[in-house]
């Protein structure tokens, strides 16, 4: 399978990998380039660094679709997820009743739920992307959090609905004796929970914890019908998880860490990215040999011809064997990837791509491994 057959055939793209190698900048080359195709395509970020927009050379981002302009003949959307927007934005979504959508909103559990939890994030990311996979687009790219948070994104739909089955929630909130999350607060099984409870948080706050479980319970069937929809489509044929690393050893050791706990869980690695991998030289290929660079035999002519020569040829015999020893350890990641079909590895530049233009020679730029 080559990049162009992964663009074409697939729907879902979930880019992966360690903070800081460029992961956002790639996914946003990819959803370009996917669109330069004709594709409708949307590129979505849950990672909190923000690169997306500055990637794109875009003013901002938010939790709206938004569109890049200049990716013709096909169309990108963009969108960066805001956890607390795409909360609020959800319950407008699930909570039809405009009662139940304000005691929701004005909560102080769901607040600090929606705000602050790490976790949140996922769960969140994850009703955003059944979403936009529910808009018709012929391929979204989902570009995630670094490394541990990724993992979290792909648990996040398994998790609630555990969380949401009825026998559990139901027996949480007292549905069995009837009477709601207060009654089950106020039984006497939960009385010294109660009390210690009471305790550390205060009344007050225990009765909204009671009154955002109460609410919440009556639109567990929505939540966990979209987390079995995310989760099959994390697992379909037309998804393809394209893993994204550096070749510095620590981002390799997060790539593996990475790479381990895709396949335990059985997501499809189909692409292995590595930027900033080589050093290209004047033609933009990965220098290979202590060639002379055609600019230093101009320079030779009217000056200290021998003594610059000898040093150009020095300084590219230095960088053909690093990048033979990058060639190594990028190929030892492999090795654990048998299904990686696209492989390519991305030159060092000088500067981040910030328009589409540097995204899409950027991707040009691409050599096997």
């Amino acid at each position: 399978m080559s990049l162009a057959e992964l663009l074409d055939d697939r729907r879902l793209l979930v880019c992966v990998g360690p903070g800081g190698v460029g992961k956002t900048t790639l996914g946003a080359a990819l959803a370009i380039a996917a669109a330069r195709r004709g594709k409708r395509v949307a590129v979505i970020t849950i990672d909190p660094a923000r690169r997306l927009a500055d990637a794109l050379g875009l003013d901002g981002l938010d939790d709206a679709l938004r569109p890049v302009h200049g990716v013709g003949p096909g169309h990108l959307d963009a969108a960066m997820l805001d956890t607390k927007a795409s909360y609020d934005a959800l319950i407008a979504r699930v909570a039809a009743d405009p009662e139940a959508r304000a005691r929701i909103l004005d909560n102080r559990v769901y607040q600090s739920f929606s705000r602050t939890l790490a976790r949140s994030h996922a769960y969140v990311a994850m009703e955003r992307l059944h979403d936009v996979l529910g808009a018709g687009y012929d391929l979204v790219v989902l570009d995630t959090p670094p490394t541990r948070s990724a993992l979290d994104i792909l648990d996040a739909p398994a998790r609630l609905v555990r969380f949401l089955d009825e026998r559990v929630l139901g027996a949480f909130l007292g549905q069995r004796g009837g009477g709601g999350a207060a009654a089950w607060l106020k039984s006497k099984g939960a009385e010294v929970a109660l009390r210690l409870f009471g305790a550390l948080v205060g009344d007050a706050l225990m009765q909204e914890l009671a009154g955002f479980f109460e609410v919440f319970f009556h639109l567990r069937a929505g939540f966990a019908e979209r987390a079995d929809a995310v989760q099959a489509a994390l697992r379909a044929d037309g998804t393809s998880f394209v893993l994204v690393s550096a070749p510095r050893a620590t981002h390799l050791a997060d790539a593996a860490y990475l790479r381990d706990g895709l396949l335990e869980r059985g997501a499809p690695i189909e692409a292995v990215l590595f930027n900033r991998a080589f050093h290209a030289d004047e033609t933009g290929q990965p220098v290979t040999a202590p060639r002379t660079p055609y600019v230093v035999q101009e320079v030779v002519q009217d000056a200290d011809g021998a003594s610059a020569l000898r040093a150009a040829q020095a300084l590219r015999g230095q960088l053909a064997l690093e990048n033979q020893a990058l060639d190594r350890a990028m190929r030892a990641l492999l090795a654990g990837v048998p299904r990686a079909h696209v492989r390519l590895r991305f030159p060092r530049m000088d500067e981040e791509p910030a328009t589409v233009e540097a995204l899409e020679a950027l991707l040009c730029s691409a050599a096997p491994l």
